[in-house]
């Protein structure tokens, strides 16, 4: 049986805009841990940002996400968007549902994406510079944050 969404309303969907936040995003190896960056002194409600990442994400078995928001409102349907452009060329795209968040709350969420064989794995120097990951949010049907995030590596 497949739930009822909820019907919202612009000013409603204003609201939860306005009361959701990412805090943080880690990007990790996540066999090692091994942290590959750290947005803690990073300003991540731009629109466009860039990031300079450890190359070796790029030959690691896979990478794990994590991203730290807060809600200030009930969130019923969390979902996660997520392509990836390669000279404006879309090359990934994943999508991630995280579910039902209670409002007032501080959450952790981690997503892990398994690489291809490093072999298969485009060098960094085509990757550097021209990589730019969408990340869109939305509450059901209503997007809630959007970040584009342009990749260079160290």
């Amino acid at each position: 049986m497949q739930k009822k969404k909820r019907e919202l309303t612009q000013g409603e969907v204003q609201k939860i805009k306005d009361g959701f936040q990412i805090q943080k995003v880690i990007m990790k190896d996540s066999e090692t841990q091994q942290v590959y960056w750290d947005s803690t002194s990073e300003n991540i409600t731009q629109d466009i940002m860039d990031i300079t990442l450890d190359p070796k994400i790029i030959t690691s078995k896979a990478a794990t996400r994590s991203i730290q928001f807060s809600t200030k409102e009930k969130l019923q349907d969390l979902i996660l968007i997520q392509d990836a452009y390669l000279h404006d060329q879309k090359i990934e795209h994943f999508v991630f549902k995280f579910g039902f968040v209670m409002p007032e709350t501080v959450n952790t969420w981690d997503s892990t994406i398994v690489n291809r064989p490093p072999e298969q794995m485009l060098p960094k120097e085509i990757q550097s510079g021209n990589l730019i990951v969408d990340i869109q949010m939305f509450e059901q049907d209503h997007l809630i944050f959007n970040v584009k995030v342009r990749i260079f590596y160290s």
